[in-house]
């Protein structure tokens, strides 16, 4: 058996990978949906049970199990009342995990994992200083300062995606209204194209925002206007945020940010105009540079490290 190699795990809302690592490679994968268990439990069971298969597969002994997860705290190892995964307490799914398999699990927030396979493989290589931003089912963020994950008094810092940018804003899933996630997340995009009296037809036929893209390229001016919105609120958001721990790059991960010019040129546009004077030519806004289940497993597996 192969030893020293990792398992990495990334919950998204409607679909959870696994992979193993080796010496920063992800050498295999398998995927289970997240929704559509009994509870918890039968989903930890499923994940476990493709972590003993993955392993069989490829001959592997891992060493340890990183997990990231929406709202997951990883200084308590729990999923606390996530409000875009299937269960609405609180998850020890760290503890589920080694009860399974045996193996030292640890668990941590999905965007901190994000940031983490950036900042070690990715775009944000080099920069010590860094902000990671993910654009999927929601919106999260990890913080890179001075070489160190930023986690907090409590385990949970560095909610960029609820930071509050429209009073009296639109409802967001974490129970306030007005947060970023409400704007620029794919719902949030999908609402404001209805907003802007885009084709409902075409929106029900599809489901992500890659249609988004398609219709901008056709001249769609609902579409191109839905990324120029969202680019001036997410413009906000990172202006904001730079402002409060002064990265060096920002960079963009998940589903929305491969939507490339559309979303890319009006985004830069407006940072520009609202970023801090004092950061002018300081910092810059890039695409992630690895596959996004790559990025996500190689920042779950590297969560063991710390």
């Amino acid at each position: 058996m192969k030893e020293g190699m990792l398992i990495g795990i990334d919950i998204g809302g409607t679909c959870s990978k696994i992979g193993l690592v080796d010496n920063g490679k992800v050498i295999g994968t398998a995927r289970i949906p997240t929704t559509g268990h009994a509870d918890e439990h039968a989903f930890a069971d499923a994940l476990a049970s493709e972590v003993r298969r993955l392993s069989e597969k490829h001959g592997a002994s891992p060493a340890a199990i990183g997990i990231g997860a929406p709202n997951a705290n990883q200084l308590t190892s729990i999923i606390e009342m996530a409000p875009n995964l299937p269960w609405t307490h609180d998850v020890p799914l760290a503890k589920m995990m080694e009860e399974r398999t045996g193996l030292r699990s640890v668990l941590g927030n999905d965007a901190n994992a994000a940031a983490l396979g950036e900042w070690q493989y990715g775009a944000g290589k080099g920069y010590n200083d860094l902000l990671v931003v993910t654009l999927g089912t929601g919106v999260g963020s990890g913080f890179i300062s001075n070489g160190q994950l930023i986690l907090g008094s409590h385990g949970n810092a560095g909610e960029v995606g609820h930071m509050t940018i429209v009073i009296d804003g639109r409802p967001c899933t974490c129970g306030r209204g007005g947060c970023l996630e409400a704007y620029v997340s794919i719902r949030g995009l999908r609402q404001t194209y209805l907003e802007l009296d885009g084709d409902e037809a075409l929106l029900e036929k599809h489901e992500g925002v890659r249609f988004l893209s398609e219709a901008a390229e056709r001249g769609d001016e609902a579409a191109l206007q839905t990324f120029r919105h969202a680019a001036r609120w997410l413009s906000v958001g990172l202006a904001n945020a730079v402002a409060a721990t002064g990265p060096a790059r920002i960079v963009l991960f998940g589903g929305i940010a491969r939507s490339g010019k559309w979303l890319m040129d009006p985004l830069q546009k407006w940072f520009d105009r609202a970023l801090l004077n004092i950061y002018h030519g300081r910092v810059d806004i890039v695409a992630s540079a690895l596959p996004d289940d790559d990025a996500a497993i190689l920042g779950a597996a590297a969560l063991t490290a710390m």
